[in-house]
């Protein structure tokens, strides 16, 4: 399953767009000042996407627009007070991992979730949201978010970057934990053979993939994954 989370940061439209065009989803789920955004997309005649959850206190959504939107049929309203314990874009991705988990109570292995509008100007909250990608993890799932320039993973363990999927020509690792140990990095242009950087450092930034695919592997410790393009 793949559901994508439409956020309230920064959205450049033309990427947007393009991405709705291209990649495939069975849930899409807007959030609170992200509606502004969508409000334009459904205008479009042209437009065939549609989400079906609207979560958030609505505080940062004008009454005009918001008004569209709540008693439509196709569309599941999640409402809650202002004063929360957490932000509209982390009560949205706990409800995206309960979507993604079957009879079991267990997500599927397969499953994404995507995060648009989860960057921008708001440096606490593009952080706070970076690091939500830890529930997804915690709950197997893969958990991206992408804007127009980077596409951001939480990465443990392995992963395989190839060059015809990547996202932009420059890779980095940035160390979530005090610690990543046994760093392997091949198919690149800067390589590494079991070495261990820390937090702090700045030693897997800006890399580039050279081979067809990019190994990257990570004995112990959690990094932050991050294509970027210019």
């Amino acid at each position: 399953m793949r559901i994508l989370i439409i956020t309230g940061g920064r959205i450049d439209e033309d990427f947007a767009l393009s991405l709705l065009e291209k990649e495939k989803f069975e849930h899409m789920i807007v959030v609170d000042g992200a509606l502004a955004f969508w409000d334009k997309v459904e205008k479009n005649p042209d437009t065939t996407c549609h989400f079906d959850h609207l979560v958030g206190d609505f505080d940062t959504i004008s009454p005009e627009i918001l008004k569209n939107y709540l008693d439509r049929e196709d569309i599941e309203v999640h409402r809650f007070n202002p004063e929360k314990d957490y932000t509209d874009t982390d009560i949205a991705l706990k409800l995206a991992i309960h979507l993604t988990k079957s009879e079991t109570g267990k997500a599927d292995a397969k499953s994404e979730i995507w995060l648009l509008g989860a960057t921008g100007t708001r440096a606490d909250h593009m952080l706070a949201n970076m690091q939500l990608l830890a529930q997804t993890r915690a709950a197997g799932v893969d958990g991206v978010i992408v804007d127009k320039n980077n596409k951001i993973r939480l990465l443990e363990g392995s992963y395989t970057l190839k060059r015809e999927a990547q996202f932009g020509d420059f890779v980095s690792l940035i160390p979530v934990t005090q610690a990543l140990k046994g760093v392997t990095l091949r198919g690149f242009k800067y390589l590494l053979d079991g070495h261990t950087t820390y937090w702090g450092e700045s030693l897997c930034v800006s890399n580039e993939l050279e081979a067809e695919e990019g190994y990257i592997s990570i004995e112990e410790g959690l990094a932050f994954l991050i294509e970027s393009r210019d």
